[in-house]
């Protein structure tokens, strides 16, 4: 993503040019439809000169028009490099990779929260501190340029400044997608089930077997309860995984699992509601590469969000810990 020039400079203008003072409340900024909240900075906990600390900015976007809308770019007078970053496996690792664009449909919302997407300053033009502003400018593909101030807070006070504690009900997702015998596999018909749901696709080296296989253990070690469980795959890689082939993936691990695919565009509306991230690209001997978030989802009896397990922490004692905790009595 481009950054710096003279429009960034007069965006920059509008924001009181540089790092300033905050005086503490949230601000929204707007623009076509488009509504940016929540827009927080994580001071920096490292030592070293500016320019070798880098700074993450999560916000908030809700696109309130019926058109949708992508985040193409972020710029900063600020920081020598701004760019969105996702959490993505590698090699059986998660990396923090560079993100072309961020895609937010009609009225709906997009987070870019601590786990998942962020935007990255790198080569700040000076040390910055909690209650300093940083200002960015946002491009978006039909909404144009947006002009924002990022609040520097502390770590201890980031969950707060995201409105995580004043946060409403739970996110309710919605899945609506095609299985292998042409019916559909609803989301909001499993209510007073409780749903664990991964991303991922079924030519996937590392991390996709070893959390199915986590599921499967996980499952197992249920017992009785795992009738009350529903064990979902959803591939983020619809040009080769058929609903067909992923049905037939899944089950590879238990026979009670279910495998989902569909078009593009189906499949885009339910990331966009889970808030996930993939790209392919190609390496040097023209192989697909299919890069993609790998949080496991809880969804309640309820249909609404319960919790969220990074890969990192997605072993077989914390998946069945979590589905435990939701199921309750």
């Amino acid at each position: 993503m481009n950054h710096r020039g003279l429009g960034i400079w007069a965006a920059a203008c509008l924001l009181a040019c540089g790092a300033c003072r905050s005086s503490g409340t949230s601000e929204r900024f707007s623009q076509d439809g488009i509504v940016v909240s929540h827009v927080v900075a994580a001071e920096p906990v490292a030592a070293g000169a500016p320019a070798d600390v880098a700074v993450a900015v999560y916000l908030t976007i809700a696109n309130e028009g019926d058109a949708a809308d992508t985040l193409v770019a972020v710029e900063s007078p600020s920081a020598a490099r701004a760019q969105v970053h996702g959490e993505m496996p590698s090699g059986g690792m998660m990396m923090m990779t560079p993100v072309a664009s961020v895609p937010v449909a009609g009225h709906e919302m997009v987070k870019l929260a601590p786990g998942g997407l962020h935007v990255m300053l790198e080569s700040l033009e000076r040390r910055v501190t909690a209650g300093d502003t940083i200002p960015l400018v946002l491009v978006f593909r039909r909404a144009g340029r947006l002009s924002v101030r990022a609040r520097v807070v502390r770590y201890a006070d980031l969950q707060g400044a995201l409105g995580v504690a004043s946060a409403p009900a739970a996110l309710t997702p919605s899945l609506r997608l095609v299985r292998s015998d042409g019916t559909i596999f609803d989301l909001a018909d499993q209510r007073g089930k409780v749903a664990v749901v991964f991303f991922g696709y079924t030519h996937c080296p590392d991390l996709c077997p070893l959390t199915l296989a986590n599921f499967a253990w996980a499952r197992r070690r249920l017992g009785a309860r795992a009738d009350r469980v529903r064990f979902v795959f959803v591939t983020v890689d619809p040009g080769r995984d058929s609903p067909a082939a992923a049905m037939a993936y899944a089950r590879q691990f238990d026979s009670s699992f279910i495998g989902l695919s569909g078009d593009s565009a189906a499949l885009a509306k339910v990331q966009q509601a889970f808030h996930v991230a993939s790209w392919v690209s190609h390496d040097s001997a023209g192989n697909i590469l299919v890069a993609h978030s790998a949080t496991v989802f809880v969804v309640g009896p309820d249909g609404a969000l319960a919790r969220m397990i990074p890969h990192s922490e997605a072993d077989v004692e914390r998946i069945t810990a979590a589905i435990t905790d939701v199921l309750g009595t």
